[in-house]
């Protein structure tokens, strides 16, 4: 395309941190020197065996609606084509593109390469107020979480999340890591006896997690740890949850509160490999 060369990321260039990180990565400099646009790609393996190749990338304003944005995008899924053949994932591949709310032009881009929405996640934000504790099911205590939790809380999250699509749970030593340096007087834990039971994790202002054991649902216990969190908070607080609401959490947070500030779209298609 005229106008533009696209090249390798160099350090120095504009986004350099969410670049450098990047599997792959690449920019479109224009006549002047200046970055018109980048893109990117980072992989991961979901627990159903489905290996996903995130497209990301950016167009300047001024440079919109000139091709860029299909021509990085073309690129990008060249990119993921090579490193799915050089990698010979065992189950299927699929490419995926973001795109929030108002972003027009993103959504044009990606239907118009066929991708198609697969699910959407929302933010939901809840004011500073007051919120009654709800009752614990009988036998359930509650305490903070320690590092030594850490394999019962991945074994936990593990039956929570059997199951779903579009789940891709971290090792038990990355949550072990997490717990030693994050601040543990926010992550609350319920027990029944030696067993955990459910789990609550708070930083800063975003509720990062709610889990309840599937022996242990429908009881209450998620809405008893989330307003004890919310309590001892006491500020305003914003989770991430699904939008179609597959095992209700939306509707608790409603229940509680949250409202929805803004959506994230996620679109997928299968990647073409050459054989």
């Amino acid at each position: 395309m005229a106008g533009y060369q696209l090249r390798p990321w160099r350090a120095g260039d504009t986004a350099g941190e969410r670049l450098a990180s990047a599997e792959w990565s690449l920019v479109a400099a224009a006549d002047d020197g200046t970055l018109a646009g980048w893109a990117s790609l980072r992989s991961w393996t979901e627990d159903d065996g489905v290996r996903v190749f995130l497209t990301l990338g950016h167009v300047r304003p001024a440079d919109r609606r000139r091709g860029l944005g299909g021509m990085l995008l073309d690129a990008t899924e060249e990119a993921a084509a090579r490193l799915a053949a050089q990698r010979e994932p065992a189950g299927p591949v699929m490419l995926g593109g973001n795109a929030d709310d108002g972003e027009d032009d993103r959504v044009a881009l990606l239907t118009g390469r066929g991708y198609a929405r697969a699910f959407t996640m929302v933010w939901m934000r809840r004011e500073a107020s007051s919120v009654p504790l709800r009752d614990l099911p009988e036998g359930i205590a509650v305490r903070a979480a320690t590092v030594d939790d850490a394999g019962a809380l991945w074994r936990l999250a593990q039956r929570a999340w059997a199951g779903r699509p579009f789940v891709s749970l971290p090792p038990a030593e990355r949550l072990r890591e997490w717990l030693g340096r994050s601040d543990r007087s926010s992550f609350l834990v319920a027990t029944s006896g030696e067993r955990l039971a459910g789990f609550v994790a708070v930083q800063g202002d975003e509720v990062e997690d709610v889990g309840v054991d599937p022996d242990f649902q429908r009881r209450g216990l998620a809405s008893a740890l989330l307003t004890r969190a919310l309590a001892d908070h006491g500020g305003a607080v914003r989770l991430r949850t699904e939008a179609h609401d597959p095992a209700g959490a939306r509707t608790l947070y409603e229940r509680l509160g949250f409202r929805v500030v803004s959506s994230h779209h996620r679109y997928r298609k299968p990647l073409r490999q050459e054989r």
